[in-house]
């Protein structure tokens, strides 16, 4: 169904975001689109617009990230989840959410122009036309990204952010950054192409002239993994002074199982909450302090019935920092939310820069305006904006920083929103030089996952990895606490999303300090640890993940009860390293040996064995979930077929069903062995009865029979 929008239309959006990526690229839990842009679409102020399979994906909020100043995947990437929570539910909340920067320039004439950047829905931002400007990812304890270190001993500390580009003119690129959280996504991009007027009729854009730095920083321990922090630093690269200025982020949220049910977005509501949490908590020293949280947050939740029935769940977008000035003059005097403004999809929608202006300035510049909870279902979106600030003359620098959140019940929520704000608020930190200095964005963190290798093999999986964790320190106290490695599988995951749901994965060995010669192979790198597991069958999804924790030194908890502070050990997330594997056998070198899993379809039904939901629907072991893409879900497995093989279906009566051409023992995108979905080559399901299948290869050729039944 096409969902159409006044300001920017969902059919416009999806070919200006698919025709800017031609080549896909698969990483283990994500796939990447990273091809140019088609000569048609591209400008000499437009760059590398990464955009598909982009998400940030190890803890429990799954949040699309692209270099054009919006996250969320604007229903046009069925490769990424767009803003999931939690992780593996295929519950999702977001349309898509965007940067807006505005405020006043003087044009040639001297005349007062009011102009707004807009990522959502205008896409104003655009990379550099340069292969360099595209996403980067880094993780604490990462080579060159030392918080607050001279990592290159040029007596300068963390001048690099890294982006791909020498920024301190040393010859050296990223090589003195910053890496934040467990996993930290980068990227640039600018207001200054003005390609978009040309398919404009009207509301043509004129740049305020900035460049944008993002980075957006994901967590993983229980506390902190129901949130993404996002800093930006939006810089003046014009000669023109930009006067009351605000920032603000405009939200499009569709909460429910879009997916299934497209119509997700017909019953959302939009709400806003400015309230003080007030917690009891250790100071650096280990003493009890009480601390207070302010917390202003625009929110949406799914509304009780509707198509998609009750989704539980909230999402928000809070303001954590930006420039304050204690006199009011020049910036607000304390961090708030200046304007939060609700509205439903149609006209309701900005049509120009000073409607857009009008809404991130509300009602005044000197006094919050905030629109009351909506009180009918609808498809709403909100702005949440920040200022006014004075003035950002030519080159310099407005940084703010802000958090996507979610939760439930409402009370989770707010308690993961104040878990956002104190993660960012100032706080002490050793670092590289043994220096005891303050920072923002400080989590929980274990140590990094080592770097690994999953192997599939013939009803067994391989896992083997380096002893990168343990040559790690902990990012924020510098001491080696590393205490050992867990290994998790993900069994029965059927792709109701992009990734297992958390039930679906179980913790399969563990293995202390003490433990780590068993499984020690004398080699150095990824090959030092080795682990087989045994218990799988071949042809079905496995997903696994090495992670590693420590010893708890480095963070410690005060108990009322014994009057005692424990250490915490704190436990790397599966999320951080999670991989999809097939375990198949060897290709056949020889005809006559393929088999057909299952045979007949489905093999036996009724057997108890069975999960309850794939009896009544009389699915198979190992098919998926259905989707637009895949409406069948149906799957069976060539097992033993060959390299370089054709395979042909045909029906009793010598019609051709179905064909394809395998050129390896696996699919290069999804890395599945040779499956089919018994959907026809007329794109529609098989029926019941017998079908003749016929197999041509190098080695030769060979024909059986495969049964389904209905």
């Amino acid at each position: 169904m096409t969902r159409t929008r006044s300001a920017f239309s969902r059919a416009t959006c999806i070919l200006l975001l698919l025709l800017a990526v031609q080549l896909v690229v698969v990483t283990s839990a994500s796939a990447r689109y990273d091809g140019p842009i088609p000569e048609q679409y591209a400008a000499p102020e437009q760059g590398l617009v990464k955009f598909l399979g982009w998400y940030h994906n190890v803890n429990q909020l799954l949040l699309h990230v692209c270099n054009m100043g919006f996250f969320g995947d604007w229903n046009s990437d069925p490769s990424a989840p767009s803003c999931e929570w939690p992780g593996g539910s295929g519950i999702e909340y977001l349309y898509a959410a965007g940067l807006w920067v505005g405020g006043v320039k003087l044009d040639e004439f001297g005349r007062p122009d009011t102009l707004v950047s807009a990522a959502v829905y205008q896409q104003e931002f655009y990379p550099k036309p340069d292969p360099r400007d595209v996403i980067y990812e880094a993780a604490e304890g990462q080579q060159a990204g030392g918080r607050r270190c001279d990592d290159d001993a040029d007596n300068l500390r963390d001048e690099d952010f890294l982006d791909g580009w020498d920024n301190d003119g040393d010859g050296l690129i990223d090589e003195d950054f910053s890496s934040i959280s467990q996993q930290m996504y980068t990227c640039v991009y600018y207001d200054t192409s003005t390609n978009m007027n040309a398919n404009r009729s009207e509301d043509f854009h004129v740049p305020l002239d900035l460049m944008v730095r993002q980075g957006s920083y994901t967590w993983t321990s229980p506390a902190v993994e129901d949130f993404i922090g996002v800093e930006y630093s939006v810089t003046n690269i014009g000669d023109s002074t930009i006067y009351s200025a605000y920032v603000a982020f405009m939200i499009d949220g569709d909460i429910g199982p879009v997916r299934q049910v497209p119509q997700s977005y017909t019953d959302d509501m939009a709400a806003y909450i400015d309230t003080v949490v007030t917690r009891t908590e250790l100071d650096a020293a280990g003493n009890e302090q009480t601390q207070d949280y302010r917390l202003t947050v625009g929110y949406m939740y799914d509304a009780e019935g509707g198509d998609d029935g009750d989704v539980e769940g909230y999402i928000g977008i809070m303001f954590l920092g930006h420039t304050t000035d204690d006199t009011g003059e020049l910036a607000p005097q304390s961090v708030e939310i200046h304007m939060f403004r609700s509205w439903s999809s149609g006209e309701q929608d900005p049509q120009n820069d000073k409607e857009r202006y009008r809404y991130m300035r509300g009602n005044s510049d000197f006094e919050q305006t905030i629109d009351p909870p909506t009180s009918r279902p609808s498809d709403y979106r909100f702005l949440v904006s920040a200022g006014p600030f004075a003035e950002i003359r030519p080159g310099s620098t407005l940084i703010f920083q802000c958090a996507f959140v979610a939760g439930f019940p409402f009370e989770d929520f707010i308690d993961n929103a104040t878990n956002a704000q104190r993660v960012y608020n100032l706080k002490p930190m050793i670092n590289c030089h043994g220096e005891q200095i303050d920072d923002n964005w400080l989590g929980s963190s274990p140590p990094p996952p080592p770097k690994q290798r999953v192997m599939a093999g013939d009803s067994k999986v391989i896992l083997e990895w380096d002893d990168y964790s343990e040559r790690t320190p902990d990012p924020l106290m510098q001491i080696f606490d590393f205490d050992g490695y867990r290994i998790w599988r993900a069994v029965g995951w059927r792709h109701e999303s992009e990734v297992p749901a958390a039930e679906q994965w179980e913790l399969i060995a563990h293995f202390g300090k003490q433990d780590l010669p068993t499984i020690d192979t004398g080699l150095m790198g990824i090959g030092k640890y080795r682990f087989v597991d045994e218990f799988v069958h071949n042809g079905l999804p496995y997903w696994y993940a090495v992670t590693a924790f420590d010893n708890g030194s480095a963070e410690r908890i005060y108990d009322r009860e014994t009057d005692t502070t424990d250490s915490i050990p704190r436990y790397g997330s599966y999320a951080q390293a999670m991989q999809l594997v097939y375990p198949r056998s060897t290709p056949s070198r020889t005809t006559g040996k393929v088999q057909i899993v299952p045979n007949p379809y489905p093999w036996n039904p009724s057997n108890p064995a069975i999960p309850a939901d794939l009896r009544e629907t009389r699915k198979a072991i190992g098919d998926l979930a259905e989707y637009d893409r895949d409406p069948s879900g149906r799957r069976v497995t060539f097992v033993n077929l060959p390299r370089q093989s054709m395979v042909r279906v045909y029906s009793l009566g010598g019609d051709l069903v179905w064909s394809r051409y395998f050129e390896g023992p696996v699919d290069p995108f999804t890395g599945a062995p040779p499956q089919w979905n018994l959907v026809s080559r007329n794109d529609q399901e098989i029926v019941s009865g017998i079908y003749i299948v016929h197999i041509e290869s190098p080695v030769g050729s060979q024909t059986t029979k495969f049964i389904v039944v209905r």
